[in-house]
């Protein structure tokens, strides 16, 4: 197969050193398992929002995604992480389509719904499932540093994701098989900037430690269902460099546009 000069897949082949070879289960396994070394950030995505005026600048394709986690250990949030990912599968000859999900509001979620061997199976970089989860007609399982993922039908085209820790069991959101349009999926896309999460720094990988989680200035290490938790408001960009990778430059100017937008909402300012 002849991938296009600097094309995602191309780019994450040499990085990780995958040969895509045929796509079937045990290579998209391998792929979604190194591809979920990809970290969540929407530190880039702050960035992007508040110094470029329209979505097609703002929105990071495959390639830009690819480059800045090679280049800055950076990554994307869901629409991003989920459209590089599909771009990839693609490329490696699998059929995908991207699918929308529902959690506090409808369509804020996205993952991919990939075909192999007349079975279905649900990959979901923006929620770090390291592989692929069968889409069946009874409850599947997945083992996950930070404790079970257990995915349950709900009538014929939906499935509810929760997540299981020790005696603790939250529901996730709810995944609809339907595909999307590509011009559908980018609207939710560009809504997606709007959205409250856009309001707070926030971070979140998978590593040998567990399941590591920064929101502002809280960092949750988690592991089954031990927690441990710890402020990092006066060395944020340092721990955040420490522990994802990222250069300080990039936290530091996201940190700021966040912060002059909050000093914004204050009364004597409106």
């Amino acid at each position: 197969m002849t991938l296009k000069k600097k094309s995602a897949a191309r780019l994450f082949s040499g990085h990780f050193g995958i040969e895509f070879i045929e796509p079937e289960l045990d290579m998209l396994k391998a792929i979604i398992l190194e591809y979920s070394k990809i970290p969540y950030e929407n530190l880039t995505k702050i960035i992007s929002k508040f110094s470029k005026d329209d979505f097609a600048g703002r929105m990071r394709g495959p390639e830009k995604l690819m480059e800045g986690y090679i280049n800055s250990n950076t990554g994307g949030t869901c629409f991003s992480l989920t459209f590089c990912l599909g771009s990839i599968l693609s490329d490696a000859g699998f059929r995908c389509y991207p699918a929308m999900a529902d959690m506090k509001k409808p369509n804020i979620h996205c993952a991919l719904i990939v075909s192999i061997d007349n079975k279905r199976y649900v990959v979901d970089p923006g929620y770090l499932l390291g592989a692929p989860v069968e889409l069946a007609d009874s409850v599947v399982t997945l083992s996950t540093p930070f404790g079970f993922v257990e995915l349950r039908p709900r009538g014929k085209i939906s499935y509810d994701l929760y997540i299981v820790a020790g005696s603790e069991r939250k529901w996730r959101y709810r995944l609809k098989t339907v595909p999307v349009s590509k011009g559908r999926f980018f609207e939710y896309w560009k809504d997606s900037f709007s959205q409250p999460m856009m309001n707070s720094l926030q971070l979140t990988r998978l590593s040998g430690k567990g399941h590591l989680y920064i929101r502002d200035h809280h960092l949750r290490l988690r592991r089954d269902d031990k927690k441990v938790n710890e402020n990092i408001r006066e060395n944020m960009e340092n721990r955040i460099e420490s522990e994802f990778g990222i250069p300080r430059e990039i936290t530091a100017q996201a940190r700021g546009f966040i912060e002059r937008m909050k000093e914004s909402w204050r009364p004597e300012n409106l």
